[in-house]
């Protein structure tokens, strides 16, 4: 009786992520002959959410034909905060969020979430190499969707306006 509801729990996720992945197939199908700048963020979440949706089919599959894993409890490994850790929580993440408005006032948004990437991740004790990469790909994502795929025209900085006039 046990295996018989497992197997049914399991049969009714693959039968709703198999309805998630035709609503993402359904929106790419029908955003295919859209112009670009209308179609991008379909594509672009549709096609993320295909891939993710059809990882999570093959999971699910998989589930089925494997033993079921033995539950033992809940196990809490991460350590908790020390509370000197955590007090300044909030005002540390309005204050890392209105830096980046700032920046991007200053400099503009092209530049400042490169900057504000690899500052972020220095700050909290990642390495030079993966803290530039990070910033690289941030960048060339701004570059490659904002700037070449959808033409976006931004806003001139304050900085350039300060010393070009």
């Amino acid at each position: 009786m046990l295996m018989e509801e497992n197997t049914k729990g399991k049969i009714e996720k693959i039968l709703f992520t198999l309805f998630i992945t035709c609503v993402f197939i359904v929106a790419l199908k029908m955003s295919w002959n859209w112009p670009v700048r209308a179609a991008i963020i379909i594509w672009v979440l549709g096609g993320a959410g295909l891939v993710a949706t059809l990882y999570q089919l093959g999971t699910d599959f998989k589930s089925i034909f494997s033993e079921p894993a033995k539950v033992e409890g809940m196990a809490f490994e991460a350590p908790l905060p020390e509370v000197g850790d955590s007090r300044w929580g909030n005002l540390e993440i309005w204050s890392w969020l209105i830096g980046l408005f700032v920046v991007i006032l200053l400099v503009g948004f092209p530049i400042a979430v490169p900057l504000f990437v690899f500052a972020y991740a220095k700050f909290y004790g990642s390495r030079w190499i993966t803290a530039i990469i990070m910033s690289g790909v941030s960048w060339g994502f701004i570059y490659g969707v904002f700037e070449e795929t959808l033409h976006v025209r931004w806003p001139e900085p304050f900085l350039y306006r300060l010393f070009t006039s």
